[in-house]
């Protein structure tokens, strides 16, 4: 066990009282990203199958639902405990893959099965995802989460890696239904996780009763109240500046890639095999970075070094795009963007809401990374289409995008000094 110990510490600062609940946290997040990532190539080819050029009003419809879903969201919150809510939450979008698979299983599939699944799979995305780290921000204090989300976020990565392998293996012999009851099986499984973490928590504040029970009871407020939560914080506004920006970072490069790949490869199965390969190297890389890197760096230069390190690499990508737009410029910079913001931006964003109170990590955190992150998308598709139609060369989209990336820049500048202030202020 020491011998244990010692290896683990050259990875992670990890107290011994921390391995076990560390260790299930990776699980939980390796469980949920592996189930994400066994279906999200079949997400990207029904982009394709239903037409790149329609992909904005996808985008749009994305958006619409999760404006709808916030309030209900917001009521379950209110109305269960953590463990209920993030419990009830898993199983019900693990309900609707089987769903899914009835509806894949079919002699030809419908247009409306594939808008739907689209829509479905993202928004799937952001909830488990935001849910998982506003659990996390609640379940560990600040100084743990300066030591172990980089670890934590290593787990997830390593199921990322999982899910391309499972499709890329399978894609071809078993076809796309029977992947999707495998990902239900895989995300059902991570509710055992949340009980675990909730007994532990609850036995970590076995001394105080009210810790532990405000640790584990249901949030105080209203249905509306993460739009009230944002409205009087300039902080949470900053962060959705932030989101917004990265958003339009996101889309512009998939859509470019998307309509490059449709130009170049006819077959649905290749384009899902490239898309699986393309999700393994980004996942690898970033397993890499987060075992090995975004911890020494968060010590060692800062958090605001972490935040700001993603968007300034990316606003250099967006440089080098607009003067060589081609394929593998556009993949390259799609792999460092998603490795780099799996490893080192996620846990440095993330670490944002570990300065705010519960509601705001449950509530306006759930509504950032939702609606305002997938409004973001579904803004900056329609204004990619518009840029597009008038005639503006794939050189061209890629220098605006290069003047909005270093807006992106001074936004996570300024958001890093108002966390450090807050940091100082905070109990």
């Amino acid at each position: 066990m020491p011998s244990f110990q010692n290896t683990l510490s050259r990875l992670v600062t990890v107290k011994p009282q921390e391995i076990t609940a560390l260790f299930m946290s990776c699980t939980y997040f390796f469980l949920i990203l592996c189930a994400y990532y066994i279906i999200r190539p079949i997400r990207t080819e029904m982009v394709i199958a239903n037409g790149v050029a329609n992909i904005q009003w996808l985008m749009l419809m994305t958006l619409l639902v999760l404006i709808v879903i916030t309030p209900i969201f917001g009521w379950v919150t209110t109305r269960f405990k953590t463990r209920q809510f993030l419990s009830y939450c898993t199983l019900f979008f693990a309900s609707h893959l089987v769903i899914f698979f009835f509806l894949f299983n079919v002699e030809e599939r419908s247009p409306m099965t594939t808008r739907a699944f689209f829509i479905w799979v993202n928004v799937f995305n952001m909830f488990i995802v935001s849910l998982f780290w506003s659990f996390m921000t609640d379940l560990f204090s600040r100084d743990q989460s300066k030591r172990l989300f980089a670890f934590i976020a290593a787990g997830g990565t390593a199921g990322a890696i999982c899910g391309p392998i499972i499709t890329t293996t399978l894609v071809k012999t078993v076809s796309l239904g029977p992947l999707l009851l495998i990902s239900a099986s895989v995300l059902a499984s991570s509710v055992m996780c949340i009980s675990w973490l909730i007994r532990w928590n609850n036995q970590d504040f076995k001394n105080d009763i009210a810790q532990q029970t405000n640790k584990n009871s249901a949030l105080k407020g209203g249905v509306f109240d993460a739009f009230k939560l944002l409205i009087k914080s300039p902080y949470l506004i900053g962060i959705c500046v932030f989101i917004t920006l990265y958003a339009v970072s996101v889309t512009f490069v998939e859509i470019q890639q998307a309509e490059m790949i449709e130009s170049s490869f006819d077959d649905p199965n290749q384009r899902t095999q490239l898309f699986s390969s393309v999700d393994l190297a980004v996942n690898v890389l970033a397993l890499i970075f987060q075992l090995f890197l975004t911890s020494r760096l968060i010590n060692k230069f800062g958090f605001k070094f972490a935040l700001m390190l993603v968007p300034v690499g990316i606003t250099i990508g967006f440089g080098l795009m607009a003067t060589v737009p081609m394929l593998a410029v556009m993949i390259a910079i799609d792999i460092f963007r998603r490795s780099g913001d799996y490893s080192i931006m996620k846990p440095a964003r993330e670490m944002l809401f570990s300065v705010v109170s519960r509601e705001e990590k449950y509530k306006a955190k759930n509504f950032i990374d939702t609606a305002i992150l997938r409004g973001g998308n579904a803004a900056s598709a329609l204004a990619y289409t518009g840029i597009k139609t008038t005639g503006v060369a794939a050189a061209g989209v890629a220098g605006i995008s290069l003047v909005l990336g270093i807006a992106w820049c001074a936004t996570a500048f300024w958001l890093g000094r108002q966390f450090n202030k807050k940091q100082k202020q905070a109990p």
